[in-house]
């Protein structure tokens, strides 16, 4: 099987004159919005192949590989980066990027970067469960009309992970007169939306535009309600981290299609949406901030840090429990559990031994029996203070 890496690597040098824009298309440039243009804004707009050689040491992989690879071939090295964005507020509880790519075939795809790792975009992406729109929706649709505004060619509007979110708000509520320039709208394994969305007027208008891909075992993007039907794409990851876009599988010049997602996810989504149909929204509210405020009592200010420094964040973590009412406190181990499993998939060895006391610690708070001065004695003991 191929990913699109392998698809630029096959069909790079097809123009699309010749090999139209299509699902896969669709997929790289809404992972471009991941890259971090912000060495390269002056010279835009600009072409990839020349804005490559600003963006040394400013990209990671695999997306550095991905970007020498569009740059340096003939379907896509002609393609302009315009109006790249990057804003990101902590007070507001706002992470949000994007940039706009002009095509060969005389139209722009207007790209949304999904949640980087960072714990202010994972509360955004929890902030989705109770409050619409957030911040990054409504930078979505500022940054749309903005591109709209200047720009006279058709649009494609995309994104994955969170920016398939942002781009369908985007599309909903930019007003009709840009809709009517919009020729699709890309959700690439991005949660859905509210009732009240999907109800809207602008959403019924751009409806029928609307592409939806998901992974076989998706999480993210069964989040919420979606409107539009969606295509279930093979992916060769396990779980949660079908979530990766470089994961999905292709057949020449598209995905590779199936009829079901697996039994595991329909579980685990099941189980999600039993647990929020049970929470109102002040409760869903007070829940994440809940978990927000505990994981920030321990400094770290991403994901990756939080499991690299998972033990010595934990009595910080542990402290921030301490007034959490019986009902919070199982929830949150709840959470937690999940955590370790998926953490312990990804990073291996590290998060097996990083996150180890978190499991029994966890176990024990489901199970009401924590006594939280104890836990921080054993933990101060073991660094030796």
């Amino acid at each position: 099987m191929a990913n699109m890496l392998d698809y630029i690597a096959r069909y790079g040098e097809t123009p699309m004159a010749e090999l139209p824009f299509g699902a896969v298309d669709n997929l790289i440039f809404a992972e471009l919005s991941y890259c971090d243009f912000s060495n390269a804004a002056a010279q835009m707009p600009g072409r990839l192949s020349a804005l490559r050689a600003h963006l040394a040491g400013g990209v990671k992989q695999p997306d550095d590989e991905l970007l020498n690879r569009l740059s340096t071939s003939a379907r896509y090295g002609d393609v302009v980066a315009y109006h790249f964005v990057d804003h990101f507020d902590p007070v507001q509880t706002l992470q949000f990027a994007a940039v706009t790519l002009l095509l060969p075939d005389g139209t722009a795809y207007v790209s949304f970067r999904g949640t980087d790792s960072t714990l202010v975009g994972w509360k955004e992406d929890f902030n989705l469960a109770f409050a619409t729109p957030v911040p990054a929706q409504l930078e979505a649709v500022r940054y749309l009309k903005q591109v709209a505004d200047v720009l006279a060619c058709p649009l494609r509007v995309g994104g994955h992970s969170k920016g398939g979110n942002l781009a369908v708000y985007a599309a909903a509520f930019v007003g009709e007169d840009v809709q009517e320039r919009i020729l699709n709208v890309f959700n690439n394994d991005g949660p859905g939306h509210d009732l009240a969305t999907l109800e809207s007027a602008g959403y019924r208008r751009i409806e029928k535009k609307l592409q939806t891909f998901i992974p076989k075992s998706s999480i993210i993007g069964m989040l919420l309600e979606h409107g539009d039907d969606y295509r279930i794409v093979d992916s060769d990851a396990h779980g949660l981290w079908q979530h990766n876009p470089y994961s999905w599988q292709l057949n020449g010049e598209d995905f590779v299609y199936l009829q079901h997602t697996t039994a595991s996810s329909d579980r685990m989504n099941e189980s999600i949406r039993q647990w929020l149909n049970h929470m109102d929204v002040e409760k869903r509210r007070r829940f994440t901030d809940t978990v927000y405020e505990v994981l920030s009592a321990s400094e770290v200010r991403s994901v990756g840090q939080l499991i690299s420094d998972f033990r010595s964040s934990l009595p910080s973590i542990i402290a921030a429990t301490k007034n959490l009412d019986p009902e919070e406190k199982h929830m949150l181990a709840e959470l937690a559990t999940q955590f370790v499993r998926v953490a312990s998939v990804q990073y291996g060895q590290l998060a097996r031994e990083q996150l180890g006391t978190a499991r029994a610690y966890m176990s024990a708070l489901r199970e009401k029996k924590v006594d939280v001065s104890a836990w921080l004695e054993k933990l101060r003991e073991d660094k030796g203070e």
